[in-house]
């Protein structure tokens, strides 16, 4: 045994300072640095395990709230997808209240296109009848010369403006309202009267009774009344007249009348009235009626001079030749004498001027 240990274990210089190495590893592993490296390990150690916890809370954590983010995101979508529908539904309506609108424009326009059309085709009716009635006042006063009846025409061309208030209508309307003022404060006579009373004393001329027959009028018998039958007499306070008899009375009386007729009064100052024959009384009716034709012919004509003249000879013819005592006579010749003295020749004013408001007044309308 002692061989073997000797001969296993032989005792050599080198493997002598074996011990103390070992002795310094083990006494290197107290040095400060190794402690403190592995305090430092340990350290890493503890906050690995620490921070690998964490990280699997924060894992937890972040799954949970992922959870929940996915279920609120669940949520919006389908919040979203509510809002959708209820936008789409939205649009969808909104485009149906936009046709509605565009729909209710259309008629708009409609109604508005329409009312232009009828409110411009009653301005153009209106001033048609206004230009007819002024046309009917210009012919009056340049064909017949007939104021009055220009003046009816230009009066109701006034009224039918006066419903109507349109700037456009303004100068028309002062323009007519002028002209009637001038046609007002002309110094004309009554045409149309003396045209009517030329035009009855041509139609009387034949009844007109002529002067030589004229005979002296007849005397109206007086008739007492009677008392009625029945009738109390009338008691007078004077004292009763005796009366003569009745033939005595009668008697009287026709001799009173034949008196009368034996004594007639005549005027001296002119002289005596010619006698015609039948046929010189056709011609002198006839001669005088064409004298007051003419003066009839010279008024529409507002000739005054002829009609002066007309006038004056009819009225020497009917005072020399025709009964002047008679009514119908005295009236005839008063008209004939008053018609002399009528002023015919007087310048009529035109209506130019007012057609020409007329015209620009459609003018305006149509712009």
């Amino acid at each position: 045994m002692d061989t073997s240990s000797e001969t296993s274990t032989p005792v050599t210089p080198a493997a002598a300072p074996a011990a103390p190495q070992g002795r310094r590893g083990w006494r290197s592993l107290g040095h400060p640095l190794v402690i403190a490296g592995a305090v430092v390990l340990a350290l890493l150690a503890w906050q690995w395990i620490e921070t690998r916890a964490q990280l699997e809370v924060l894992k937890q954590q972040v799954a949970q709230r992922l959870g929940e983010s996915d279920a609120a995101t669940r949520e919006v979508k389908g919040r979203a997808k509510e809002i959708q529908d209820s936008i789409q539904a939205m649009g969808n309506r909104l485009a149906v209240q936009e046709a509605r609108m565009a729909e209710a424009q259309g008629q708009q326009a409609a109604l508005e296109a329409l009312y232009q059309d009828l409110s411009r085709s009653r301005d153009e009716w209106v001033l048609a009848e206004v230009e007819q009635a002024l046309n009917i006042a210009q012919q009056q006063l340049q064909l017949a010369g007939n104021v009055q009846a220009a003046l009816i025409a230009l009066q109701s061309a006034e009224a039918r403006l006066a419903g109507f208030e349109r700037p456009q209508l303004l100068p028309l309307r002062k323009s007519i309202a002028r002209d009637i003022e001038r046609l007002k404060a002309l110094p004309l006579a009554d045409i149309s009267a003396m045209g009517l009373a030329l035009e009855n004393l041509i139609d009387r001329v034949d009844t007109l009774p002529l002067a030589f027959e004229h005979s002296p009028p007849k005397q109206e018998k007086v008739v007492k009344p009677q008392p009625k039958k029945g009738a109390k007499p009338v008691e007078q306070s004077a004292p009763a007249v005796v009366e003569p008899p009745a033939w005595y009375a009668r008697l009287l009386g026709d001799f009173w009348t034949e008196l009368r007729g034996l004594i007639r009064i005549e005027r001296l100052d002119r002289p005596d009235p010619a006698l015609l024959s039948p046929a010189q009384t056709v011609f002198l009716r006839e001669n005088l009626r064409l004298r007051l034709l003419s003066a009839r012919l010279a008024l529409l004509q507002r000739d005054g001079r002829v009609f002066r003249e007309d006038t004056k000879q009819a009225a020497a013819w009917m005072e020399r030749y025709f009964d002047v005592e008679d009514r119908e006579v005295a009236m005839r010749l008063a008209d004939l004498r008053k018609a002399q003295g009528a002023r015919l020749s007087v310048e009529l004013p035109n209506l130019n001027e007012t057609l020409g408001s007329l015209h620009s007044a459609r003018v305006a309308g149509a712009r």
